[in-house]
């Protein structure tokens, strides 16, 4: 059985950072705006779906993986600023208010979160 952090980690990975970005991985680099919004919208408020058709947003699966997750960690600290950024564009992104700097941001911000706990998960298991 791994380390209680360890675990931690390897879930958020799976529960956060595998889905986080997972349809803005299949986007071309030129892809237009309304791809990349639809992207967003799909990664960001519904991260995880459950098997009775419920879904949680980005932000609440990670309060619910942080828990576990050393507090101090720098790659924690970096999924918790791009959570707050992700937190505070999602009704803007919602309402479709963004401008393309700020999509671009937004999704810069979920492809930092899959790195980050990516990271976390590697130094967790290279550690003694």
């Amino acid at each position: 059985m791994p380390h209680p952090a360890l675990q931690a980690a390897l879930d958020a990975r799976h529960d956060l950072g595998k889905y986080v970005s997972l349809n803005l991985r299949f986007l071309a680099p030129d892809a237009d705006r309304v791809a990349q919004r639809e992207a967003l919208l799909a990664d960001l408020t519904q991260t995880r779906r459950g098997p009775g058709g419920g879904v949680e947003s980005a932000p609440e699966v990670w309060a619910a993986c942080r828990g576990g997750l050393p507090a101090a960690a720098p790659e924690v600290l970096q999924v918790d600023a791009a959570m707050k950024h992700i937190q505070s564009s999602l009704p803007a992104l919602l309402a479709d208010r963004l401008d393309d700097d700020a999509l671009a941001a937004l999704a810069q911000a979920a492809r930092g979160v899959t790195a980050a706990l990516t990271a976390l998960t590697r130094r967790l298991k290279d550690s003694p």
